[in-house]
């Protein structure tokens, strides 16, 4: 049907979260609606409202056109229902950067999170039903790791303003060095650490091949890392005669050693633990780590030949086998501990962000 123009009017959604086109684009479309017409209906409310076409329509006002065709959606009771229907079209309509689709994604998440209830894991504990993140990967033809991506950037930019303009791979970098900083800020050895111990065992948080990546590249780990200057201040309770385990992997390789000369400790021998799958890796995808192991003064260890090769399956990022503490409970003795340790374990006194975990 033919609507008058002048009784068109815009919905403020639409203007607040879609750039009007500008330039070469908005030139052309202009000198096509001039010489053809408007082909495509415009999307109205009952009230008259544009939710989709006002692009059209502020050139079809420019020109002076008297009507212009519509199509009247009905059923959209709710300004809820009206922002999903707009943010749905726009979505696949348009060319947008993946900042603009992921701030649709976040308004979407709110309208459906709404819909749903609200998050009811954080309240019982129990799966959710209906799983908003994968409703709205669905609505918006994107995987639910995708989406929640977007949303989580759409978060961000909405508490934090000035992260709007940046890239989303970024912003969720950002965010994730921060969160790693605060819980390597949480970590105070000394109020944590009484007296000192015959047997340490230490897996520092290296710094891999780079930064934090939200995209999942499997050169890089998920966990708070610290720089090699902090770890070599790190002041172990070491007994006058005491033996370090101190865990490293090939790109830290020298570091590991820079920083055993810096604990003024003496290396006697490498432990090399073979895992059954391959893990993270820039050249070459690692399946296994080194395992130093060093001593202060003189202490003695019951090796009865043990290998310094250790077989055993790989575990969750970064935590170390089982069959490696026996191994150490077989040819050590004393008070010992686990420093930045993955769980609390018998006969081990433990330190470490993710033990409160």
């Amino acid at each position: 049907m033919e609507i008058e123009t002048e009784k068109l009017k815009p919905y403020e959604f639409n203007v607040q979260y879609f750039e009007v086109l500008k330039g070469s684009d908005y030139e052309a479309l202009k000198k096509d609606i001039q010489a053809r017409g408007i082909k495509v209906d415009l999307h109205i409310l009952p009230d008259n409202t544009v939710i989709c076409g006002n692009q059209r329509l502020k050139i079809a006002k420019e020109l002076n056109l008297k009507e212009v065709p519509c199509k009247i959606v009905e059923g959209l009771e709710t300004d809820d229902k009206i922002k999903e229907y707009v943010i749905k079209d726009n979505y696949l309509r348009r060319h947008l950067t993946q900042e603009q689709k992921a701030f649709l994604a976040g308004e979407l998440y709110k309208i459906k999170f709404k819909g749903s209830g609200g998050d009811r894991r954080e309240q019982t504990g129990q799966s959710v039903p209906f799983d908003v993140y994968a409703e709205v990967g669905k609505d918006l033809n994107v995987n639910r790791r995708t989406a929640v991506r977007y949303i989580q950037y759409a978060k961000i930019c909405e508490e934090e303003p000035t992260k709007q303009g940046k890239k989303i791979t970024q912003v969720l970098r950002e965010v994730k060095q921060a969160k790693q900083e605060e819980e390597i800020k949480q970590l105070e050895p000394e109020k944590a650490i009484q007296g000192v111990f015959d047997v340490i065992v230490i897996d520092p948080p290296w710094k891999g091949t780079g930064a934090y990546d939200p995209d999942g590249f499997r050169g890089k780990g998920d966990y708070p890392t610290m720089e090699i200057e902090d770890i070599k201040k790190i002041k172990l309770p070491m007994a006058k005669n005491c033996i370090i385990w101190l865990w490293t992997i090939d790109l830290h390789l020298k570091d590991a050693l820079d920083i055993l000369d810096v604990w003024d400790l003496e290396r006697k021998s490498t432990l090399i633990w073979v895992k059954d799958k391959i893990g993270l890796g820039h050249w070459l995808r690692n399946q296994h780590e080194y395992c130093f192991l060093a001593v202060q003064g003189n202490p003695k260890i019951f090796s009865n030949s043990t290998s310094s090769v250790l077989n055993a399956p790989r575990r969750k990022h970064s935590e170390k086998p089982d069959e490696f503490y026996k191994l150490v409970e077989k040819v050590c003795r004393g008070r010992k501990l686990d420093y930045f340790a993955r769980k609390k374990r018998e006969g081990w006194e433990v330190y470490g962000d993710e033990v409160k975990k």
